[in-house]
């Protein structure tokens, strides 16, 4: 029986652990090709080899810093070797939680930087591919605090409503 994405190609972007993880596990299961894609790539790398041996799926993984332009655009679809890019999973996110009178400038720009910038170089140069190719899906991960803030939280807050 064919799968819903068979032989389809995904990236995800904080893929190597937690909810990263678990989407690439799925995506998998329904048959695609992934891409993990972290900054933590001893995590990734055992990430793609679960993903591989478990769902019997090609699955290879890059060092990807989602915020650094030269670090997300190298050419081929984030240099995955697979020629296409069908989905982006743009799941990459850190949450620094301080008070705002006390919130350092430099973290939390590091929020915005991963959490919305990141989102939009991994969204530019995905769409390049997938306008070539004339298909292909951008998801991009949220969070209610992108509705509602909560405390202590306006970096992620501001970043997840900006995404």
């Amino acid at each position: 029986m064919e799968k819903l994405l068979q032989d389809r190609i995904a990236l995800v972007t904080g893929g190597a652990q937690g909810l990263g993880a678990a989407i690439c596990t799925r995506l998998a299961s329904e048959g695609c090709h992934i891409v993990v894609a972290d900054v933590n790539e001893e995590k990734a790398i055992q990430t793609a080899q679960s993903i591989a041996s478990i769902a019997n799926r090609r699955a290879i993984a890059i060092k990807v810093d989602v915020s650094d332009e030269t670090k997300s655009s190298n050419g081929e679809p984030h240099g995955s070797g697979f020629g296409r890019l069908d989905i982006l999973v743009a799941n990459a996110g850190i949450l620094i939680s301080e008070e705002i009178t006390e919130f350092p400038a430099e973290k939390w720009r590091a929020v915005i930087n991963v959490n919305l910038f990141g989102y939009f170089l991994c969204a530019k140069y995905a769409t390049r591919v997938m306008k070539k190719q004339k298909s292909g899906v951008v998801l991009e991960i949220n969070s209610k605090s992108g509705k509602k803030g909560s405390f202590k939280n306006s970096a992620y807050a501001a970043s997840k409503f900006g995404a």
